[in-house]
């Protein structure tokens, strides 16, 4: 691992040039735009007839989507391609991301700009790793990357059957250098397991699992299994500390706790002092207790022995019982997470029922709408049976779908859409009364515009310049869109009027480069 202080990617790419091609780690998608262009001011590391091949890729693109180099600054990542140099981030179209993807496998990109999302899923190896930072926004606030992280990314360092080694560049942040980052990877972070149990996973196990299966499936998880793991090894650690207790235990004589006893004594004498001191000696019962001390004292002269030994036996005592104070603490609260996800199960199934779902293993008209979803559940549903779905306009559906299990960002600018969300809203705070969590209830009308919008007919372009969203993020709503609606389709087989609805707004949305296609 070495450190390169450059803000300018090109003397960082210049300091690393022979161990290309490589990947620059930018935890910002705007940053890896700007830093792509920077570098192709100055470098062009293509021969021409790989600038061929790059020209050839690129007109395929363009010939079935003529318009992907035509907006914002695309047209600079255009001429990059064709220069060696790309960048890659969520806010690409998915017709760009492969573009870039297949350029990469076929080694005619040789610095690729992009987030720590390209070194998720799919494998794609490089020479180099470079990091231009290591501070990253989590989502509520910048923070150093964790081992975990960093080495996820790192790892993409070193081909087989390329590069004997990887080699991984940090560059120094010079207002945070405290905060560069120094990594082991013997201190990598565990992984947990995280068994969600959701309004879906209650009425499928009820639908499909006897009881004994639904307890084994609660119980016998990768999560309990930690738990369980856990628990070994801390009973473990137990057991040593109470051997090495006895053990130190052992080294004390009989006259432990008398006054004969050097270490009591000493004791004694403090506390003597203590209450002869003006804050106590003046309080009730501070003399009778003087009194006891002296005549304790007196009654039993000093023991003669090497209390040296005593003393550390104690102060090893003490620092044990803290540490098995601990340990307790963390077993008890393992003992009591080992039936968590039981708790959690007939919680969820106490709301279901609550709300007319099921019944036991009955299940009604919305058990059964629900059972076929797999996100946000029982908003779905609730929009469903209130009839929202079927008497509004198609337009002013889709924009209220878009937003269901939808976040927004913390720069993200979209308009208000042009209707009336209270509806939703109306229903969320009843639902909210009725004992229905937050996180099952997760909306928000941010992406309404951006539905309707499509719906209506218009395009990227239009959307592109009204809102501060990019192509990915556009493409990304429509398709979990087309998803949800999906699930809709299957969960209304009873219901064919609202299937009908379904599938015609299926049919207006999946299109353009929003089309799903399988």
């Amino acid at each position: 691992m070495e450190h390169v202080a450059a803000e300018n990617p090109s003397i960082a790419i210049e300091a690393v040039q022979d161990h290309l091609p490589a990947l620059y780690f930018v935890f910002g998608r705007a940053r890896t735009e700007e830093l792509a262009a920077e570098l192709g001011r100055e470098w062009d590391f293509l021969f021409p007839d790989e600038k061929e091949q790059v020209q050839k890729a690129i007109l395929e693109a363009e010939k079935e989507h003529p318009d992907i180099f035509q907006r914002g600054h695309r047209r600079v990542l255009r001429k990059l391609l064709q220069q060696g140099i790309g960048y890659h981030h969520a806010g690409l179209s998915p017709v760009l991301k492969n573009l870039v993807e297949r350029l990469y496998e076929n080694r005619l990109l040789w610095v690729l700009f992009c987030t720590e999302t390209f070194a998720a899923g799919v494998n794609f190896p490089a020479a180099s790793t470079l990091f231009h930072s290591c501070r990253k926004w989590d989502g509520k606030e910048f923070r150093t990357l964790m081992n975990r992280e960093f080495f996820q990314m790192a790892g993409r360092a070193g081909r087989r059957g390329f590069d004997r080694v990887g080699h991984v560049y940090i560059r120094i942040d010079d207002k945070f250098p405290e905060q560069t980052g120094f990594f082991n990877e013997a201190e990598v972070e565990s992984v947990y397991g995280r068994l969600t149990v959701s309004p879906n996973t209650v009425l499928s196990l009820l639908k499909w699992k006897t009881d004994e299966e639904i307890d084994r499936f609660l119980t016998q998880n990768f999560s309990a299994y930690q738990e369980r793991q856990a628990q070994r090894e801390i009973t473990a650690l137990l057991e040593d500390i109470n051997r090495r207790y006895q053990q130190f235990q052992s080294i004390f004589c009989e006259l432990k706790g008398e006054a004969a006893c050097p270490l009591h004594r000493r004791k004694l004498i403090r506390e003597q002092k203590r209450l002869r001191t003006a804050k106590y000696k003046n309080r009730p019962g501070s003399r009778e207790k003087i009194q006891e001390i002296k005549q304790m004292l007196a009654s039993q002269p000093a023991h003669r022995c090497l209390h040296e030994v005593c003393a550390d036996a104690r102060d090893s005592l003490e620092a044990l019982g803290y540490q098995r104070a601990g340990l307790l603490g963390q077993l008890n609260a393992i003992r009591q997470q080992s039936q968590k996800y039981v708790h959690e199960f007939h919680y969820v199934k106490s709301i279901l029922e609550n709300l007319g779902y099921i019944k036991g293993r009955e299940f009604f008209a919305r058990g059964n709408f629900a059972l076929e979803l797999h996100v946000q559940e029982i908003l779905v549903t609730e929009l469903a049976f209130a009839g929202l779905l079927e008497d509004l306009p198609l337009e002013q559906v889709a924009g209220i779908l878009a937003g269901v299990d939808y976040i927004p960002g913390r720069r993200e600018y979209v308009p208000a859409p042009p209707y009336d969300p209270s509806p939703v809203y109306e229903l969320r705070e009843e639902l909210l009364a009725a004992g229905v969590p937050p996180h099952f209830l997760v909306w928000s009308g941010t992406p309404g515009f951006v539905a309707h919008t499509w719906y209506t007919g218009q395009g990227l372009d239009y959307l592109l310049e009204n809102t501060s969203l990019q192509e990915g993020d556009i493409v990304s709503i429509i398709r979990r869109l087309i998803d949800l609606l999906r699930q809709i389709d299957d969960a209304s087989h009873s219901n064919p009027h609202l299937r009908e609805r379904v599938r015609e707004m299926r049919r207006v949305i999946d299109r353009d480069e929003a089309a799903v296609v399988f």
